[in-house]
């Protein structure tokens, strides 16, 4: 049993799962845009270069600048779910033809380099040409194929002196496109199942690195005129998720700023998650791409007073997962709400450690099971909190008190990774987790 408006107690941990993002056909799904202070989704689109006036993508006149935005925000603040809008929003005939590609669901998220991430994003592409039976030039696909046909050799070769087990690509294939998906699919099983083969398919690709973008970017122009003559989209967008979920920082420190120079050769529409710990290296990234702050939701004004429609459609998020009747009171919603600090993640969480903390013969959420839950999770959050986070967090509340801005620091970086302080509009607000406060 899943995704169920729970109307009994015993359903709620399955109505708040809350590392699972859902898309807007989804029973679950709450439009929640417009409430994010000064962070409006149509900033994205325009640096996308849409025509917001008339909802259209102009490929002749923007088909050459590539736009490429890192999408920034901290973790809980709904940026899958958002980009899973965008990806509906976005693909469409006058538009753009969107390829989703979750990083986290489909490559290894304990050892990942952007190598792996281009490929993936090729194996994407490929696979939705080959679905919706697009006519590419096979003389394009044909000089791809060769490529890689080479490159797996080569690959193979050094694979068998180390004596491990080479890529196997002989498939009997009927189509250029289908040997190409073949090639690219293969590649990327190889990285995601064998460490030793992912370290000589990405140092192969590395060594030649600039061929390879540049077969890549003849492929997709091709693509994008096909598109184009098929009314299925105006130019491709890659839409890419999950860097986040990655095993370490280092991880994606490495993907995003040790590659700026090969990321900016792929030119692709394309829109990247960037974790928050890489929001300090805004000034670096901002050299090649475009950085935009995903910001929680803003639940109270500059004089702290209740912003009514962000309560309503937050009400909204949860009356689609847990049935009315199964609060005591109305008063406890808004208080769930109050205490999330306008992270959707985070309203599920203390929702979650209400039903924990309910009396085994309850048959709603009180009062007093959320106080107790709000309790065990403050006590988790307050735990690791150092006498430097403790000052910090004091600061912060008095030039809250006087609506003044808090200046950033390495302090402040770790506080916000670890949800100790929220942020908000773009990033010129920050504020004590409700919880921790």
């Amino acid at each position: 049993m899943k995704d169920i408006i729970a109307t009994n107690l015993k359903f709620i941990p399955i109505a708040v799962k809350f590392n699972e993002p859902v898309p807007p056909d989804h029973p679950y799904y709450t439009d929640l845009s417009g409430l994010r202070g000064t962070f409006k989704r149509n900033m994205l689109f325009r640096e996308l270069n849409m025509d917001l006036s008339e909802d259209k993508f102009d490929a002749k006149l923007f088909s050459g600048l590539k736009s490429f935005v890192f999408l920034a925000g901290m973790p809980g603040s709904g940026k899958t779910t958002e980009l899973l809008s965008y990806k509906k929003i976005l693909n469409k005939p006058d538009v753009f033809f969107v390829i989703w590609c979750s990083i986290d669901e489909e490559l290894d998220i304990n050892d990942m380099e952007y190598m792996d991430i281009v490929i993936f994003q090729l194996e994407k592409l490929v696979e939705r040409i080959k679905k919706e039976d697009i006519r590419i030039n096979d003389s394009v696909i044909n000089s791809m194929n060769r490529w890689f046909d080479l490159r797996i050799k080569e690959i193979n070769k050094k694979i068998s002196a180390e004596g491990g087990f080479e890529i196997e690509t002989s498939v009997n294939v009927k189509t250029p496109i289908f040997k190409l998906f073949t090639f690219v699919s293969k590649l990327k099983a190889s990285i995601t199942s064998v460490k030793e083969n992912a370290e000589i398919i990405r140092k192969t690709f590395r060594y030649r690195f600039p061929d390879f973008a540049n077969k890549f970017n003849e492929f997709l122009e091709n693509v994008n005129e096909k598109i184009r003559e098929e009314n299925k989209g105006q130019e491709v967008l890659f839409i890419i998720d999950g860097l986040e979920k990655t095993l370490t920082a280092d991880i994606r420190k490495k993907i995003i700023l040790d590659e700026q120079n090969r990321i900016k050769q792929i030119k692709a529409y394309t829109i990247f998650t960037l974790p928050i710990e890489l929001v300090a290296e805004r000034n670096k990234l901002i050299q090649n791409f475009k950085v935009l702050n995903f910001p929680f939701i803003k639940i109270e004004d500059a004089k702290g007073e209740k912003i009514k429609d962000a309560y309503d459609r937050l009400k909204t998020f949860i009356y689609k997962r847990i049935d009315k009747k199964l609060f005591e009171t109305e008063t406890i919603v808004d208080k769930v709400i109050e205490y999330s600090g306008g992270s959707p993640r985070e309203i599920l969480r203390i929702l979650h450690y209400a039903w924990l903390m309910s009396d085994e013969k309850a048959e709603k959420i009180t009062e007093n099971a959320l106080d107790a839950g709000l309790k065990k999770l403050a006590d988790e959050l307050a735990a690791y909190l150092t006498p430097e986070y403790i000052d910090k967090l004091k600061v912060i509340h008095h030039l809250n008190t006087e609506n003044k801005s808090v200046e950033y620091d390495n302090i402040i970086q770790e506080m916000l990774e670890k949800l100790v302080i929220m942020e908000y509009n773009e990033g010129t607000l920050k504020k004590p987790n409700p919880v921790i406060k």
